[in-house]
């Protein structure tokens, strides 16, 4: 795993670390004994909620505020520790989602996210507000999102070795121009469905 992905990896773990404290920090990537299969494609580059897309590294979290509605940027730790988000719930796509920057987003740039269905007593807070207007349609590359068949995930991006605690990985190591590109999606995964998304994706020198 190169520097740039532990980066992003270990702001999100050390913001989970407090996150019985507050449910709407953004929840802890799982845990994975494996290493995550290897794609010749990047497996996640941004998301899509209705017509708006959210492209990792490219969009700021003002653009995320000025499409989804007015909703509080809050950060947490320092250093490799760092990390920003805006989070939105979501009732038409039955889903809460994190929109993260680690350090290497500059406190500017969306460079990851977090999503998980609703739980039956979740409501929008001021923490995480409803987006406005109402999403309809929500979808990370290539059309996987919550709810989805294992089977259509690795259509899509191949198969993948799964842990007892069903969770698979994949993996992108690649080049733009002079530039190193880490791309990472992780995938909880219950009765053969896709349960929570979580993604990764940063540019270093």
């Amino acid at each position: 795993m190169k520097l740039s992905l532990a980066v992003a990896m270990i702001a999100l773990a050390f913001v989970g670390a407090v996150h019985g404290q507050n449910s709407l920090l953004p929840p802890t990537w799982p845990a994975s004994d494996i290493k995550p299969n290897k794609t010749h494609v990047q497996p996640v580059t941004g998301l899509t909620l209705d017509a708006f897309h959210v492209t990792f590294e490219e969009t700021t979290f003002n653009d995320v505020l000025r499409a989804l509605g007015t909703a509080p940027i809050r950060h947490q730790g320092d250093a490799g520790g760092f990390l920003m988000w805006v989070c939105y719930t979501l009732p038409g796509v039955h889903a809460r989602v994190w929109l993260t920057s680690s350090e290497l987003g500059g406190q500017k740039y969306i460079n990851g996210m977090v999503a998980k269905p609703l739980e039956s007593t979740d409501t929008e807070t001021s923490l995480c507000p409803a987006a406005t207007p109402p999403i309809a349609a929500g979808s990370i590359d290539r059309g996987i999102w919550l709810g989805d068949a294992v089977e259509k995930v690795k259509r899509i991006l191949g198969s993948a070795d799964k842990t007892a605690a069903s969770v698979i990985g994949y993996s992108y190591e690649g080049k733009a121009r002079e530039f190193d590109v880490d791309s990472f999606l992780t995938l909880t995964i219950q009765k053969n469905k896709v349960t929570e998304l979580y993604a990764s994706h940063t540019t270093t020198n």
